[in-house]
Parts: C-alpha cells; sequence; structure tokens
C-alpha cells in the first residue's frame, strides 16, 4: 500500500489500525510478547514490515499522521518513532519531533530501534550532545535510557568519552532497564577505549550490579581479549 500519498485524517488513519491489525503474525507474536514488557498492545508485525511502512509514510505528509490521536497499539507508535529517522528535514525539527515521541516510549524495544534509526545525530553529533546532557538528568527511565543507547550508538569517539563515563557514573536509578543499558554502554566503552574504560572500572561510584553486569558484558564480547577477559574478571564488586 501506497502511504506517501495519503491526506491524513481520523478517518483514514483509523482504516490505517485495521490495516497494521490485518498483518499480525500469531507466532511473531508470541515470540515478541516475550520479549518486550508495554503497556501497549502489540499486534505482532514483524520489523521489516514496520519499517517499510513508515519509510513510506515519511515520504509523504508525515506531519498530518503523526497529529492523528494515538490509539495505543505497539507497532503504532513504533512507527511514528521511525518516522522520525526517516524524515528528511532540519536538525531543529528532528530535534522537536524526538523530544515529543520521548514521552510514548515505555519498553527497551522502541527505545532502542528508535535510537537506531536517528542517522542524523551521527552527522550532528555536537548539536545534539548538548541536548542528550540536559536529558539525561531527567528521572524517567526511558529518556534517561535513550541517551545512554545514544552515547554507544553514536558516540564512542575520544573527544565524548570523558563527558559519557561521568554522566554515565551520575544515573542512580535503580530499574532494570536503565541498569541494563549503564553496563551495555560499559562493556561498549571497554571494546572502543580499553585502557580508559580499565581505570573507570578499577574507581568508580557505579551501583555494583551495574559495575559487574557492566564486567560480565564485556566478558561476554567477542570482541575482548582472553587475557583482557580474565583482567576484568579480578574487578569485580
Amino acid at each position: 500500500m501506497e502511504y506517501k500519498s495519503i491526506n491524513w485524517n481520523r478517518e483514514n488513519y483509523l482504516q490505517f489500525i485495521e490495516k497494521l491489525k490485518s498483518l499480525k503474525d500469531e507466532k511473531y507474536l508470541e515470540f515478541h510478547k516475550k520479549l518486550v514488557t508495554t503497556n501497549s498492545e502489540i499486534i505482532g508485525i514483524r520489523s521489516p514490515i514496520v519499517k517499510d511502512i513508515a519509510k513510506n509514510i515519511a515520504k509523504g505528509d508525515w506531519r498530518k499522521f503523526i497529529a492523528q490521536e494515538i490509539k495505543g497499539y505497539y507497532e503504532e507508535i513504533f512507527i511514528r518513532g521511525l518516522i522520525i529517522g526517516y524524515i528528511k528535514d532540519d536538525k531543529n525539527i528532528v530535534k522537536d519531533e524526538i523530544e515529543r515521541f520521548l514521552p510514548l516510549i515505555d519498553n527497551w524495544g522502541i527505545c532502542d530501534g528508535f535510537v537506531a534509526n536517528l542517522k542524523i545525530i551521527k552527522k550532528n553529533r555536537e548539536y545534539f550532545f548538548d541536548y542528550l546532557k540536559k536529558l539525561i538528568k531527567t528521572e524517567e527511565e526511558y529518556k534517561v535510557r535513550f541517551v545512554l543507547v545514544t552515547f554507544l550508538s553514536y558516540y564512542m569517539e575520544k573527544e565524548y568519552i570523558e563527558e559519557i563515563i561521568k554522566l554515565c557514573s551520575q544515573v542512580k536509578n535503580k530499574s532494570y532497564y536503565l541498569k541494563m543499558a549503564q553496563a551495555w554502554l560499559i562493556s561498549i566503552l571497554f571494546v572502543k577505549f580499553p585502557e580508559r574504560t580499565l581505570e573507570f572500572l578499577k574507581d568508580n561510584s557505579l551501583d555494583p550490579w551495574v559495575h559487574n553486569k557492566g564486567i560480565q558484558k564485556i566478558r561476554e564480547s567477542i570482541r575482548v581479549t582472553k587475557e583482557d577477559k580474565e583482567l576484568v574478571k579480578t574487578l569485580k564488586k
């Protein structure tokens, strides 16, 4: 179906939702429900299909699409997030849309998939870094996870490492998915900057669970040498 030519209104938006429901894959639904905890109803549509739909909508009047009231389906929300990554627009507009979208995230799946599609951040690192530094100070779980995953996805460069280590250390929220994001970030830091991350692991104010989970993820990485895996093992709290 060609979505790029639709002049979105409430009537055709509701027809769109019915179309999404018709794309349900029961096996994928059962699989996905085991992976993601969300307050939204999961229809069960495979990711390549969802991405194709979002890409098509982004070529048309995407503003009218996202202006429609949300019905509350997982894929519906994910499509809105993906559209933001696909639109060819000014970085200021994209940042505004990111801000509007973040409150809709209540699970790691949409959070991480949203980040993965925001290629514009890689091209405008400095511009978005100031925004991310402010955003990480919030107490909202998935806004902070968004920042941490964005760091490990687009900011693993020497000029950002010291600030990222500092900001990661300041996250004290005890939610599971935030702590997992911290640990994931630490493991990627080690892959990219082993010596600096080793210093950090020797002396930090991280939650012990985060510290040890970070070491576990380092030891699970195929990009870390056997010797380094043994070394970090000795630094567990």
